[in-house]
């Protein structure tokens, strides 16, 4: 009735020699194994032994009735089909037979063929829910499999209906937005961009997508605590028998790739501001060297408390605080153009403290006494892969920015912390603070609030932060005083986490970071 790959194994139990061998000799030429047996305990062992497919079993049989082996049979191999036979003396046999799990039952007497036939559709329908479970199975984990890849991927994921309300979203949409499944459901796609992103770009996501099959482009996109943030933006159809069912829309967040392209370009324009510095600094030099040697000799020349002694010694003061300024000025290109990084295993809090005291031999002893130094370090740090001598410089310059902005005294303090993937190191200070219009400039060289200096200090410590693969973060209030948060990795090859970015959150940009 159907093909078969290998021959189906059947079970004869029947106690009717003439029945029996009647019922083998039908099967075996329709290319069944057959298998005999002629009592009930006969057909228990022969079924153990052999395991067929199929058990054709008489209700009434010697020492083991039919039910006994129907029961026996089901327990032990319940995918095997039993058909059980009896005559038509008692209907309600048949009936009980289908209670306790019979696959069917056949009435004596019977045709030989009509039994094979029967028990041929049973096999064929067996191969048919099997097969089907079999593809639900596969369905199902192929539905497991992509709701945990669209839960594990970094994009954000969302389907609307084809009118464009929300159906579904997969976590890293939920952690882009802050919005929960519960919150989006069935609000309109445009709720998430914003505004007037989509206004100038003149799109209507749904209609255009319906329309051209797709949309791609950068937008800008509204969170939860209404912040917004750039993505690439791509859309597909949903369709089910050639109908639109919806949309997909798949989110890529560029703001870390956006700032990344920020601190390219501006370390191009340090690069070439670098080079214009060079030249100015070595024009300077020359022409300070003949101010400075000619207003010594006319100081010299003059007479004690004169007005030309007098001037020539302010003459005289300001060529030194420019020399000091080009010296500066000349160190911080000489980092950017020709210091050699050797970086080694090396514990941060000896250099912490010996950029402290270089930083007190700078101050006068009485500015130093009123200020007090405290640290608050963790009782197990990691070894950092860094290069000493450039982070003992960025130390250098945080402290004396803090001893600056306390001329008259006041309270630093470092606290330093084991950070999952680095060391994060505090320095706050209850200074005289920044101007919140000056902060977004502090890092730039030549910026500074101070009457003297060339304003390089903050410029070298983003110059090394950013080769070891690290950043500050600066908060401050005019008046108050200031925190310049550091974090360094342990291996600036390596992937950091960030001591002030919460779970989920768009990774912030290496490399010294401005407050907004």
């Amino acid at each position: 009735m159907g093909s078969r790959n290998a021959s189906p194994k059947i079970l004869i139990a029947e106690d009717s020699l003439i029945l029996n061998n009647m019922l083998r000799d039908v099967f075996e030429e329709h290319g069944f194994e057959v298998v005999q047996a002629f009592d009930g305990s006969e057909g228990k062992d022969v079924f153990l032994k052999e395991t067929p497919e199929v058990a054709l079993i008489d209700v009434h049989m010697p020492k083991i009735d039919g039910f006994d082996a129907l029961r026996f049979a089901k327990e032990k191999l319940p995918r095997t089909i039993v058909v059980l036979m009896s005559s038509a003396a008692n209907p309600q046999i048949g009936v009980k037979a289908m209670k306790m799990g019979a696959d069917d039952f056949l009435t004596k007497p019977f045709a030989p063929e009509a039994a094979v036939e029967l028990v041929e559709s049973l096999l064929e329908n067996r191969r048919f829910v099997e097969e089907n479970m079999r593809l639900k199975n596969q369905i199902h984990r192929g539905e497991k499999y992509l709701a945990h890849l669209t839960t594990i991927i970094n994009e954000a994921l969302i389907t609307t209906d084809a009118g464009g309300r929300i159906q579904s979203i997969n976590r890293a949409a939920s952690n882009l937005w802050g919005y929960t499944f519960e919150e989006l459901k069935d609000r309109d796609i445009h709720f998430l961009v914003r505004g007037d992103a989509r206004t100038l770009l003149n799109r209507d996501l749904v209609k255009d997508t319906l329309k051209d099959g797709r949309v791609e482009g950068e937008f800008h996109f509204r969170k939860k605590d209404n912040t917004t943030f750039p993505g690439y933006l791509s859309t597909s159809i949903i369709k089910e028998k050639n109908r639109a069912q919806g949309i997909v829309v798949v989110v890529t967040e560029l703001t870390r790739l956006y700032e990344v392209e920020q601190q390219l370009k501006k370390s191009e324009k340090l690069a070439a501001l670098g080079k214009v510095v060079e030249g100015v600094a070595h024009e300077v030099r020359n022409c300070l060297t003949s101010l400075g040697g000619f207003a010594l000799r006319l100081h010299s020349m003059a007479e004690k408390d004169s007005i030309t002694s007098r001037y020539t010694e302010v003459i005289i003061n300001d060529v030194a605080r420019l020399e000091k300024m080009v010296k500066d000025i000349e160190e911080y290109v000489e980092y950017s153009k020709f210091y050699k990084f050797n970086f080694v295993k090396t514990n941060l809090i000896p250099l912490l403290e010996r950029a402290r005291d270089k930083v007190v031999q700078t101050f006068p002893e009485s500015l130093v006494k009123k200020i007090h130094f405290v640290m608050d370090v963790d009782g197990s740090l990691p070894e950092l892969n860094i290069d000493p001598v450039a982070i003992e410089e960025v130390f250098f310059h945080l402290i004396r920015n803090a001893y600056e902005a306390m001329p008259n005294g006041g309270r630093l303090k470092v606290t330093v912390r084991n950070s999952k993937t680095g060391v994060s190191l505090a320095f706050v200070d209850n200074g005289v603070g920044i101007h919140s219009d000056d902060i977004s400039e502090i890092f730039n060289p030549f910026f500074t609030s101070k009457t003297t200096g060339a304003g390089m200090g903050l410029s070298n410590v983003h110059l090394l932060l950013e080769e070891h693969k690290g950043m500050v973060k600066v908060t401050s209030e005019a008046g108050k005083g200031s925190t310049f948060e550091v974090f360094l990795p342990v291996d600036r090859l390596t992937t950091a986490i960030y001591p002030w970015e919460k779970p989920g959150s768009p990774r912030a940009s290496r490399g010294p970071q401005k407050r907004s």
